[in-house]
């Protein structure tokens, strides 16, 4: 099969125009509130092809001749340098949905809300729908004895970032939504579940599989405040040792017990990573389920992808390649 792609500027297609001049075009899927990207890089002999300007609505698309284009976003161009003698253009994007909006500084109290009533607000604020786990979007967080959550200076991206690290979630605007789920759930910017991808050896390239120790937490201990003796008290999710702590005090049993199991989760989770190399798999995104089968007994089994790359080169002896990272899911200890 042979490898194909096309790209619109500003609502202009320029696909055939930087058809035989494509030297590299690279996108890149995050999981979270890292911005996923695109860059492309042409030769721009004689000038033929314009430069963008910054600002303007980039669309991607990748794929085979026999399997037809996977759409793989919109971005915003962001920068744009050329080089010589041997003229080049590159252009870099970062993903439409992640506005400038997102990023300035607020103060305001979210006073007797639930974290879905907030993630809401917020997406209606930027034009986003929201899309929140029911068990998250249920979770109040601005609970007695203070009845309020405050935003001091700090922008809604960080309000957002501070929470999912809090409840072990992933916050992430995309497609026209404002994603808030569980972390390693394997869910789309649509919210609805992402189909699993299988693969074996064969399959692929290269692969890494990498067990860490990181201490191996059994257990993480979190304290909240008791609204009547005003003392801080303990609570601990899972069982045994070592056990890790967590700094900040909570306002009740709760929201403790929430970050502590959130925490063990997460601290679970790191423990073993994946890294594959393989032909072109535009379909693999960030959140997608993967069985990996191999006889190497650390490779072998279930994971949830954090980052994919797709890189389509141009140039002598190139083509379509994948390379994704990934982690064991929510479910798996």
């Amino acid at each position: 099969m042979k490898p194909i792609f096309s790209i619109s500027v500003d609502q202009s297609d320029i696909t055939a125009k930087v058809a035989d001049r494509l030297l590299n075009l690279r996108i890149t899927d995050e999981a979270g509130m890292k911005s996923d990207t695109a860059s492309l890089t042409i030769d721009n002999r004689a000038n033929a092809v314009e430069v963008p300007r910054r600002g303007v609505i980039m669309k991607i698309a990748l794929g085979y001749d026999k399997t037809g284009l996977v759409q793989m976003g919109a971005y915003t161009v962001d920068e744009v340098s050329s080089e010589g003698p041997v003229r080049t253009l590159t252009i870099s994007a970062k993903a439409a949905d992640m506005q400038a909006g997102l990023k300035v500084r607020k103060t305001r109290a979210w006073v007797n809300i639930t974290l879905g009533e907030l993630v809401e607000t917020i997406a209606g604020e930027h034009d986003l729908q929201p899309q929140v786990t029911d068990a998250l979007a249920a979770i109040d967080i601005a609970p007695v004895p203070y009845k309020q959550l405050d935003q001091t200076n700090e922008s809604d991206l960080h309000l957002l970032t501070r929470l999912a690290t809090q409840y072990d979630a992933i916050a992430k605007p995309a497609n026209g939504f404002l994603l808030f789920v569980s972390k390693g759930e394997a869910k789309a910017a649509s919210g609805q579940e992402l189909s699993a991808v299988t693969l074996t050896e064969s399959d692929v390239k290269t692969f890494r599989a990498r067990a860490a120790d990181r201490g191996k937490y059994a257990a993480v201990k979190a304290y909240y405040l008791d609204a009547e003796t005003q003392q801080r008290v303990p609570v601990t999710s899972g069982d045994g040792t070592p056990v890790f702590s967590l700094r900040r005090t909570y306002p009740d049993a709760a929201q403790a017990e929430g970050a502590a199991a959130s925490k063990l989760a997460a601290l679970k989770r790191g423990t073993a990573t994946l890294s594959l190399t393989l032909e072109g798999r535009p379909d693999i995104t960030a959140e997608t389920p993967l069985t990996f089968v191999s006889d190497d007994e650390l490779a072998n089994g279930e994971w949830v992808v954090t980052r994919a790359e797709h890189e389509l080169s141009g140039r002598a002896g190139g083509g379509l390649t994948t390379r994704i990272d990934a982690e064991i899911p929510k479910e798996r200890t």
